[in-house]
């Protein structure tokens, strides 16, 4: 029953040698990537000129970048959406790039 023993107990020890060679060495964790919060771009409008005499579309485009009166200046989001009503009232206003 020794020779058994022995040879039971040299199986284990290269199984275990086995299991420990096949084992990928430790990984460190990765580094945690800060994401920088992006500054959305902005445009400045301001209203040059009256809205007398314009059409009715016009008015609610001014209205709609919460332009009431001659001086009125607000902070819009530089997009599409934006970028398109400017366009329908651009001789009314005055852009500048915030």
């Amino acid at each position: 029953m020794a020779e058994t023993e022995k040879k039971v107990a040299a199986t284990e020890a290269a199984t275990v040698k086995k299991t420990a060679a096949k084992k990928p060495a430790a990984k460190k964790p990765a580094a945690k990537k800060t994401a920088k919060k992006a500054v959305p771009a902005t445009v400045t409008v301001k209203l040059v000129k009256g809205m007398s005499g314009r059409t009715e579309k016009q008015i609610a485009t001014a209205h709609s970048l919460g332009l009431k009166k001659i001086g009125d200046v607000t902070v819009q989001p530089d997009n599409a959406q934006t970028q398109g009503k400017i366009a329908k009232i651009s001789h009314m206003v005055a852009v500048t790039k915030a």
